[in-house]
C-alpha cells in the first residue's frame, strides 16, 4: 500500500476517534476532502488524560501550539507580585487554549489542568500554513477566536455577586450541554473557590449566594453536580433582577 493509500485508509479511524469531539466542526469544515482531513490530522498530537495540576505552559514560555480541549478542564491564570493567583478563564471541551500568544509569540498566562484532561496539540506554524491552503479552515479558526472572546465578555466586572453567579452558571451549562443529555443539569469541573477567584469575589460571598439560590429553590447543588430548577427566575437574576423581587415562578 502506498503512502497516499495508507493515509486515506486512516480516515475512518480519524472520524471514529473524533466523532464525539465538539471541535469536529473546526477540524472538518464544510467541503473538506478526505485528503485535506489527513493533512490536518497528520500535524495533530493527541495526548492525555493528563492529571490535575499538570501545566501545559507557563508565563513567558515560547508560543508553539494551540491546545484543543477534548475532555476535562483547563484553568488559565496569572500570579501577581505577591504570588496571589488570579483565575483568568476556564477552558472546557470544544475550546482552544493559547490563542492569546499568537502575538508576541510568548504566553502571558499559565495554563494548568484543573480536571484530568485529554487534548489535541496543534502546532501553530503548521496549522497556519494549512489554513492558507485549505478553503474554510482559516475562517473556522477566526470564528473560534471570536466565539471565545465574546463569551469572556459575559462575566463582566462591576456586576453584583448574585448576578455574576447566575451568568456564570448559564455560561458553563451552555458550554457543557453537548456532554449531557439533560438540559440545565451538569457537573462543575471547578471548585467554588476557583469560581470565586474567577468572579473576583471572596469564597464566602460566593457560598452565601449559592446558599440563597438553593434556599429559593432556583438551583440545587450536590457537591459538584448542579441542577438549574427554575430557569426563568435565574434568567431574570442574570439580567439584573433582585433575587427577593423575582416571583417564585417567573
Amino acid at each position: 500500500m502506498g503512502a497516499a493509500e495508507s493515509s486515506m485508509a486512516g480516515v475512518p479511524a480519524f472520524r471514529h476517534a473524533c466523532g464525539l469531539c465538539s471541535l469536529q466542526g473546526w477540524c472538518w469544515p464544510p467541503g473538506l476532502q478526505d485528503g485535506d482531513l489527513c493533512r490536518v490530522h497528520a500535524i495533530v498530537q493527541h495526548i492525555g488524560p493528563l492529571p490535575a495540576g499538570t501545566h501545559l505552559f507557563r508565563v513567558d514560555d515560547p508560543f508553539t501550539a494551540l491546545y484543543a480541549v477534548r475532555g476535562g478542564c483547563i484553568k488559565s491564570y496569572t500570579l501577581d507580585l505577591q504570588g496571589h493567583e488570579h483565575v483568568r478563564d476556564f477552558h472546557l471541551p470544544g475550546e482552544l487554549v493559547g490563542f492569546d500568544a499568537v502575538y508576541p509569540e510568548r504566553h502571558h498566562f499559565n495554563a494548568q489542568v484543573l480536571k484530568a484532561a485529554s487534548l489535541c496539540i496543534i502546532p501553530y506554524r503548521d496549522i497556519a500554513r494549512l489554513s492558507r491552503q485549505i478553503p474554510g479552515l482559516q475562517t473556522r479558526i477566526l470564528a473560534l477566536m471570536s466565539r471565545d472572546f465574546a463569551r469572556q465578555q459575559k462575566c463582566a466586572e462591576g456586576l453584583d455577586a448574585t448576578q455574576q453567579v447566575a451568568i456564570f452558571l448559564f455560561d458553563v451549562e451552555a458550554r457543557l450541554r453537548r456532554e449531557y443529555e439533560v438540559e440545565y443539569e451538569f457537573d462543575l469541573p471547578m471548585s467554588h473557590e476557583s469560581i470565586a477567584n474567577y468572579l473576583r469575589f471572596s469564597p464566602e460571598t460566593i457560598s452565601r449566594v449559592i446558599s440563597r439560590l438553593q434556599q429559593a429553590e432556583i438551583i440545587r447543588i450536590d457537591r459538584e453536580h448542579v441542577q438549574i430548577l427554575d430557569v426563568a427566575r435565574l434568567g431574570l437574576i442574570a439580567q439584573g433582577a433582585d433575587l427577593k423581587k423575582t416571583s417564585a415562578r417567573a
